[in-house]
């Protein structure tokens, strides 16, 4: 795998050493391991400041009695299984595929927001980490845009939806999402949303059940931070990346 740098560890302890000191695009892991359970390294990668967000790949010969059959929910831990009877070639595949192309992780943004404040700070942090990103400020062209980019392209080539709650007095951040999710028939691996919503006051409550319900795989409240942003949109990256892989 060429341009890649790597580096093996031969225990856990090894591993949490490297984590500490590195940020990694993608960690790979067994279940058994000399000095720790698999899941045990995980949590210590999960508890980390650099790899927290981190793409996490268990692999094992034994997925179907011993990951596929626990009762333990890793669903926010593990991104995704990997069967050591597929072969090396294989699991070489599946992360060049995650990566994206160049060994690459190239990040294509749909915005739609109409505040001219809210957008100015969203658009500076996206251009300032060199973030491919296309704004609208109506929600409706920002659909027919999408449906174009998917007739074009035989597939949707954004990774990633941020659009705001507030977008006019006939068309809520609400509705876009459904039209995204109902009508042109994206979900929520083939393009994760990010809502932009105000923080509630303090005698008010944030509407969990429409925010999810609407069809919403994350939010994030305003005054939009840098680094929350980032880490957001990172993961929400890690699902697309994870469906690509698997129905690549």
């Amino acid at each position: 795998m060429p341009d890649l740098d790597i580096i093996a560890c031969g225990n856990a302890k090894e591993a949490i050493s490297a984590i500490k000191r590195f940020s990694f695009e993608i960690i790979t892991t067994g279940i058994s391991l000399p000095d720790m359970d698999g899941y045990q390294l995980i949590a210590e990668i999960r508890k980390s400041s650099k790899n927290r967000d981190t793409a996490i790949f268990v692999v094992s010969g034994d997925t179907n009695t011993r990951i596929m059959g626990t009762e333990k929910d890793d669903s926010n831990a593990v991104t995704a299984y990997f069967d050591k009877a597929e072969g090396h070639q294989s699991l070489v595949n599946f992360i060049l595929n995650f990566l994206g192309k160049d060994h690459q992780v190239p990040v294509k943004v749909l915005y739609v927001d109409k505040s001219a404040t809210s957008t100015a700070i969203t658009s500076s942090i996206l251009n300032k980490n060199d973030i491919n990103f296309v704004h609208f400020k109506e929600p409706k062209e920002a659909l027919q845009h999408l449906e174009l980019d998917i007739e074009t392209n035989l597939r949707c080539t954004f990774d990633v939806m941020i659009t705001d709650l507030t977008l006019s007095s006939d068309f809520s951040g609400f509705d876009l999402i459904q039209k995204v999710r109902n009508h042109i028939g994206l979900d929520y691996l083939a393009l994760p949303i990010l809502l932009m919503t105000i923080e509630p006051g303090e005698d008010e409550k944030t509407d969990f059940t429409a925010i999810f319900g609407a069809g919403t795989n994350d939010f994030i409240t305003k005054p939009i931070d840098e680094e929350d942003l980032l880490k957001r949109i990172l993961s929400l990256l890690n699902i697309k990346r994870q469906n690509e892989a698997f129905n690549g």
